[in-house]
């Protein structure tokens, strides 16, 4: 049975990605037209649906341009997001090498930063910055990693340098997909040495998954440090994980 589902899913999931290219060619031109970030919207909470998450949200996504903050457990989270949300992601440059995906995301809004050089965190809040004063919504991992979702790591406070630059809130964001005993589901997290292929395969083999997104209330930059912003955007997170009932 979980062969047979895995398969179907397979199919229906890259016919999705095919329709994904095909929408991308036709519109990705016009992305500052309303339409666009509507469909990619509506492509990503789909693809979600074809790997058989059930998705709960709780609060909603800030209506104005913040800084969303989220922990971060697999990929699946910024095709669940963003299929709730219009945020623009901070990715890693080795996903846009990804093929058809790399370049699906940058057609999407992604940004992209080069870690472990030098000057890289400072591109990075360079980056995200220029997209919050041009009145995006930017989404970032302040964990740095993915992790199990059974707890949350310490948040670097550097990105949320730009917050307070443009003077914009932030929006914490916590990400929790439950399984037996309130623990994280085992075959979601992309961690260790995983390849993003053998995580697919178990995800497509499952039945029944269940995810959940809070959108937290807004915390101003006002009147605190970053450092203070971070530890408490991540204690709010933690209030929220997998390990909690």
């Amino acid at each position: 049975m979980k062969r047979l589902r895995r398969m179907i899913r397979l199919i229906r999931l890259a016919l999705h990605v095919c329709l994904g290219v095909c929408m991308t060619v036709l519109f990705a031109g016009v992305w500052q037209a309303t339409f666009y970030p509507r469909l990619v919207r509506w492509w990503l909470s789909k693809a979600g649906r074809i790997v058989g998450i059930q998705l709960t949200v709780v609060g909603n996504p800030a209506a104005e341009a913040v800084l969303m903050v989220a922990n971060h457990i697999s990929w699946l989270d910024i095709a669940l997001l963003g299929g709730v949300a219009n945020p623009r992601f901070l990715s890693k440059q080795e996903v846009r090498q990804w093929p058809v995906i790399g370049w699906l995301a940058a057609k999407s809004g992604t940004l992209f930063i080069t870690r472990g050089k030098a000057g890289a965190a400072a591109q990075a809040a360079a980056t995200i910055l220029q997209a919050l004063q041009a009145g995006d919504s930017v989404l970032l991992f302040p964990e740095g990693t993915t992790t199990t979702g059974n707890d949350v790591r310490t948040f670097h406070a550097r990105l949320f340098a730009p917050a307070f630059e443009a003077g914009v809130a932030v929006q914490p964001v916590a990400l929790r997909y439950p399984g037996q005993d309130g623990l994280t589901h085992p075959v979601v997290p992309y961690v260790d040495q995983q390849s993003l292929w053998d995580n697919l395969k178990a995800l497509l083999s499952e039945s029944g998954i269940q995810a959940e997104i809070h959108f937290l209330p807004l915390m101003t930059t006002t009147g605190i440090d970053r450092k203070a912003l971070a530890a408490a955007c991540e204690q709010q997170i933690r209030a929220f994980c997998a390990l909690q009932p």
